[in-house]
């Protein structure tokens, strides 16, 4: 197919952006605290990014059109990213002591992951591509931007790192599940 960087790197990413929530609502008529409110307006945009958004599966017998799927991949996931960002940017920081810094890492870690990609679309849609030889150097060359986000987990891991928005994720049942599906590895009681 393509180097395994790219791919894991694109399905992580793809994966963080196609967080899907369950649609069930709380029992409980009781109000939530703001900070559980807000996490879970963080969760409903993962949600929203990533509605739709799969890595394309790419025949490298036919390496003109695999590089046209990817770009056209990496382009929608880097315009999920602005979409993603602006959204949080809209809800503001979250209401909690200390909530400012974490979320100013939260948005810098994903501007990073969006830039990332990015580099990756213009350097592949630069890129001469007629055999399956050039593709494999153009995804060499793309992987490389790539590669600098192949760990990040996303905005939600990034938040979760503060202990008051690791209890606001984890007392809202539409986080706990996101954070599960994509792989955050801070569920409730888990310790970390």
């Amino acid at each position: 197919m393509f180097p395994r960087q790219v791919n894991r790197a694109m399905a992580r990413l793809a994966l963080l952006a196609a967080v899907g929530l369950p649609a069930a609502a709380c029992g409980s008529s009781a109000q939530p605290p703001p900070e559980v409110d807000w996490a879970g307006g963080v969760c409903a945009h993962l949600a929203d990014s990533g509605a739709g958004l799969a890595v394309p599966t790419v025949d490298k017998a036919q390496p003109v059109r695999a590089k046209g799927q990817l770009v056209t991949f990496l382009t929608a996931l880097s315009e999920r990213l602005g979409a993603l960002r602006a959204d949080m940017q809209k809800d503001g920081a979250p209401p909690v002591d200390g909530g400012a810094a974490a979320f100013g890492t939260a948005l810098a870690h994903l501007d990073r992951a969006r830039t990332s990609v990015g580099d990756a679309v213009a350097t592949l849609s630069k890129a001469e591509v007629t055999d399956q030889k050039s593709l494999k150097s153009a995804l060499d060359a793309a992987g490389s931007s790539l590669k600098a986000v192949s760990a990040y987990k996303g905005p939600a891991d990034d938040l979760r790192a503060d202990p008051k928005l690791r209890k606001a994720f984890d007392d809202n049942p539409d986080c706990v599940a996101a954070v599960t599906a994509a792989g955050g590895g801070q569920g409730p009681g888990d310790g970390s």
